[in-house]
């Protein structure tokens, strides 16, 4: 079965014309009766879909691999050959700060942010480098979504989480994964 990423008024639409179709063939219905009753349930159902495709049109496209939050301490990237793996650095470091698992396990920057692979729970960073800085700001209530990636931004904090529903939030103050 393949399936499309068509927007809620077009699977609706696409879900009442084939039920009309049916209905047509194998009952006797009077046409206007049918009409009525289709316009009705079908302004009913695209007045909660237009709630629903106004979200999605605010979600950066799948091309947009990097971003960074509004405030600019915490930005994400796809890293790795095939862009499967998301790192999420924070400017103000974890808080707080991780024991590293044994003594000299880093002898780089321990807790600089994380490392969420499409499967499994995140890392902490042990890095010497950054992945920089993203032109595309995650605005707070946003919603990025890409390779098995979500991450959604708020005010208060950064929650990302990968195919298994394992993940991390970050801000500021505190940090947890999950």
């Amino acid at each position: 079965m393949t399936k499309l990423n068509l927007s809620c008024k077009t699977q609706v639409e696409i879900f009442y014309y084939s039920e009309l179709s049916g209905m047509l063939h194998s009952q006797k219905i009077k046409i206007s009766l049918l009409a009525y009753l289709f316009l009705l349930v079908n302004t009913t159902i695209l007045l909660a879909c237009k709630a629903q495709d106004q979200n999605i049109k605010n979600l950066p496209n799948n091309s947009i691999t990097s971003f960074i939050t509004p405030s600019g301490n915490i930005y994400c990237a796809l890293i790795g050959e095939k862009k499967n793996i998301l790192r999420c650095e924070i400017q103000s470091m974890l808080n707080p700060l991780p024991p590293q698992p044994h003594l000299g396990y880093c002898e780089f920057d321990w807790g600089s942010g994380f490392l969420l692979r499409q499967q499994g729970k995140p890392e902490i960073l042990c890095i010497s480098d950054t992945i920089g800085r993203s032109k595309h700001k995650l605005s707070y209530g946003e919603t990025w979504i890409n390779s098995g990636f979500k991450c959604v931004s708020k005010q208060t904090q950064l929650m990302c989480n990968n195919f298994n529903g394992h993940g991390f939030f970050l801000s500021r103050n505190k940090w947890n994964v999950f």
